[in-house]
């Protein structure tokens, strides 16, 4: 049992490691050093503080004369590996040490600003810290040197509470990454501003975005017309996509979900609904599913109207449960304009009578020559 327990905790841990890896790119290894190397300010700050406090402790524990006396230079103190028998020297060394790591704490920093990579922005602060130790270095020199030997291990304990802050945030953003936690809200506005901005966008929701290492990956769900045909919601999506990657280089893919903006039915429409149901009461209960509306569609008008339509195509438009159809239709040549109109709402109503989620029909007479038959790829 222990045996078959390892193994399935072995393979929930490969099955991990490969979505973590293929699904957001290798974004995530970038999210997994940041977090190596927070760990290692952790190990860092600890260790510090760790020396902190037993030189304090010795400190404390001895008696004052030995304390101020020379027995503490060359005793079992600890002096972070500097020569004190040259005490302007080790000075001299640990400050430029100081400005050598300062120096390449910013350099890293902005580079990992412009890149938004954490990774560079975790080694910038492993750098501060190597700075903030010699800083530690320097202060317990300087003590010695005066013969004040608490300040070692005072600025020890405040530069190690200096380390830990930095590694904790460190490491708290690499886990919220790795979980795929979601970016604040006000992160995502300026986004969200550039989709409002793309013409034909009536509105932009549902906004998601998580980062791996360095990649900012998007989804948002955007609001067009309902009755825009696919092709051309499609369109608005990709430009949408373009807008979004010229506006913010930093986003690498990005998700659009197409949505039809809510529509709220005007009164006339619902009434000449109602009307139709209260004719046969026995459909009003009835909805109609999608996949049967060419089926009915046909079989009303070549059973009560024949010889009279031709069903060509018919477009269904689903808004909020209820159905919208434009039904494309030829008629005979030699037949009246106003008895085409007259033949045209009677077959609107009878096939509102077909279905209650049917609010309104439109029957439209095609003149000229029919959209051609694409093969599709």
């Amino acid at each position: 049992m222990n045996v078959m327990l390892i193994r399935f905790k072995k393979r929930n841990l490969l099955g991990f490691l490969i979505v973590l890896v293929l699904f957001s790119g290798h974004g995530k290894f970038e999210t997994l050093g940041a977090l190596g190397i927070s760990c290692m300010l952790l190990a860092t700050a600890s260790g510090i503080a760790w020396h902190a406090l037993e030189l304090l402790i010795g400190l404390l524990s001895t008696a004052p004369e030995a304390v101020n006396g020379h027995s503490l230079v060359h005793g079992d103190s600890h002096h972070h590996g500097i020569d004190m028998d040259h005490p302007i020297l080790a000075l001299n060394m640990t400050i430029i040490a100081i400005c050598i790591k300062e120096g390449l704490y910013w350099i890293t920093k902005r580079a990992g600003e412009r890149q938004g990579s954490g990774l560079m922005m975790a080694n910038a602060w492993h750098h501060r810290a190597d700075a903030i130790s010699s800083v530690v270095a320097l202060i317990g020199v300087g003590g010695s040197i005066l013969g004040v030997k608490f300040l070692d291990p005072l600025a020890g304990l405040v530069v190690s509470g200096m380390i830990l802050k930095a590694g904790l945030e460190t490491g708290y953003q690499s886990v919220l990454e790795l979980v795929d936690a979601a970016l604040p809200t006000e992160q995502l506005e300026p986004i969200n501003q550039t989709i409002l901005q793309v013409k034909g966008v009536k509105g932009c929701h549902r906004m998601r975005g998580r980062r791996a290492g360095s990649n900012l990956y998007l989804d948002a769900h955007i609001v067009v017309d309902p009755f825009s045909s696919v092709s051309a919601a499609h369109g608005i999506g990709e430009n949408v996509r373009h807008q979004i990657h010229k506006s913010h280089p930093e986003v690498t893919e990005v998700f659009i979900h197409i949505d039809p903006a809510y529509v709220e039915f005007s009164p006339d429409v619902m009434d000449q609904n109602e009307g139709s149901k209260t004719i046969t009461e026995q459909n009003s209960n009835m909805s109609v599913g999608e996949g049967n509306v060419q089926a009915i569609v046909s079989h009303i008008l070549s059973s009560k109207f024949p010889k009279k339509f031709k069903v060509e195509r018919i477009t269904q438009h689903t808004l909020q449960g209820k159905m919208v159809l434009e039904v494309e239709v030829t008629m005979p040549p030699e037949i009246m304009i106003r008895e085409a109109m007259d033949t045209a709402k009677e077959a609107e109503k009878e096939i509102m009578k077909a279905a209650s989620n049917i609010v309104h029909v439109n029957l439209q007479l095609r003149l000229g020559r029919p959209i051609p038959q694409f093969r599709y790829i």
